[in-house]
């Protein structure tokens, strides 16, 4: 490859500006399938000494898919699977017969009467010959089960109840897709680059038809004094005579604050295109100009918003207080556009937005990079942001890390202070802790 096309796949440009010569696309089939195993009297089983050493679920299979006519169970030991788990619970998933060997994982869980899961553990992927198994040898302790017996984990009737998911996976698998899909990959790129262009900087043009005017005063507004070019944005210090002009042609806006939700009075705005101005409230603000069809569309947030009060007015003002003109401009970039680019330092404050603004892909999106992200630096910051979101799974992901690195994480200073300010998130994360003790997947025999 020559250097001149090189530099063209270095620069941000959209992908739209550099089209590919033609898209292929690699898959592989997954069938998943769940079974729920329900164990009456399950304590009873972990007092008798004569109880049966092992319990077998019915027989299930999946009810689609290619492997219909693969035959499943499940294993439960309650006295563990060999003496160096006897104070366990072991649990294995048995793959009884089938047309060959096939490659799968299991995930368990405990389900109690009002429905939660609890103890999930996921096994890595395995290649289950016919009749073989594969699960946890030290699934649960069953001091758990017996010191607590009206805990969550069991249901009012003493029973026990396994939920399992068993998902198989086939060879993956390339095709290159036709050229219609492939015209329709390119349009969609292109709708993207002129959706975004809406949002450029252009001096000839105002608003490009804006009716929504979204003011951004963060607390903290001093760190955030740094322009946004590729927005309607420039910066303008107070000029207490053109305040007063201002004022004098003051036109009646609708003013709106994300924060509170309650709807103000009126504002004024020059005829200059303004980002960063001076107000009463605060010595700087940031401002975008949008378009209230789009953010409705993108956004159930939006859309309510704009139902209660502000249908009729044709200047709305959107005030948001609790975020940064950074955040908020890639919140923009994200609605416009369908993406956005280089949030990894900024990832936390836009899981936060995307939560408050239902924009749930790009809520994953950041819930991912956090949880690439993780150490003992920023898991303690990570696990109460997961909380207060709830984000199953990043929640999760920094439990394990917990478990895995607790040592550390409880000798660092943000714990401490975890524990004196959350002190049901530390007590959670102990009692996770004990009741996952680190265990291997294994076979039963």
């Amino acid at each position: 490859m020559s250097a001149p096309e090189r530099s063209i796949f270095r620069t941000n440009k959209p992908l739209s500006n550099n089209p590919p010569h033609s898209i292929s696309v690699t898959d592989r089939r997954i069938d998943a399938f769940t079974h729920l195993w329900t164990i009456d009297h399950f304590p009873s089983y972990l007092d008798d000494p004569q109880s049966p050493r092992v319990l077998f679920s019915s027989y299930f299979s999946p009810n689609f898919g290619s492997h219909t006519d693969s035959v499943w169970c499940l294993k439960l030991y309650p006295k563990g699977v060999n003496e160096k788990s006897l104070d366990y619970v072991s649990l294995f998933v048995k793959y009884v017969r089938g047309r060959s060997d096939l490659k799968a994982k299991a995930e368990f869980s405990i389900i109690n009467s009002k429905g939660e899961f609890h103890v999930t553990r996921k096994t890595p992927y395995h290649i289950f010959p016919q009749g073989g198994d594969w699960g946890y040898t030290e699934y649960l302790l069953r001091l758990v089960l017996t010191n607590q017996r009206k805990s969550e984990l069991l249901n009012s009737d003493q029973s026990l109840k396994i939920f399992t998911r068993v998902i198989i996976v086939g060879e993956s698998y390339s095709e290159r897709i036709q050229y219609e899909k492939k015209n329709t990959y390119e349009n969609l790129l292109s709708l993207s680059l002129h959706m975004g262009s809406l949002l450029q900087h252009n001096n000839q043009q105002r608003d490009n038809f804006c009716d929504v005017t979204i003011v951004v005063r963060p607390p903290n507004h001093h760190q955030h004094l740094q322009p946004t070019p590729q927005f309607l944005v420039t910066e303008k210090a107070n000029d207490s005579s053109k305040e007063e002009a201002c004022t004098k042609r003051r036109t009646k806006r609708r003013r709106y604050n994300t924060n509170s939700g309650s709807a103000g009075e009126s504002s004024c705005e020059s005829n200059q295109q303004l980002s960063t101005s001076l107000s009463s409230s605060s010595d700087y603000s940031t401002t975008f100009h949008a378009h209230r069809s789009i953010l409705s569309v993108r956004s159930p947030v939006f859309a309510a918003m704009f139902s209660h009060s502000m249908l009729e007015e044709q200047n709305a003002t959107i005030e948001i207080n609790d975020l940064t003109a950074e955040t908020v401009r890639a919140l923009l970039d994200y609605i416009y556009t369908g993406d956005v680019e280089d949030i990894e330092d900024n990832s936390i404050d836009i899981f936060k937005a995307a939560d408050k603004y239902a924009l749930e892909l790009l809520k994953q999106k950041a819930e991912l990079i956090m949880m690439e992200s993780l150490s003992v630096a920023n898991c303690t910051e990570l696990y109460i942001v997961a909380d207060l979101h709830n984000a199953t799974q990043l929640k999760k992901k920094v439990l394990d890390f917990i478990m895995k690195n607790i040592l550390e994480v409880t000798e660092s200073e943000d714990w401490r202070t975890l524990v004196e300010n959350y002190p049901n998130l530390a007590t959670e994360a102990f009692v996770y802790s004990a009741t996952h003790a680190a265990s291997s997947c294994a076979c039963s025999a």
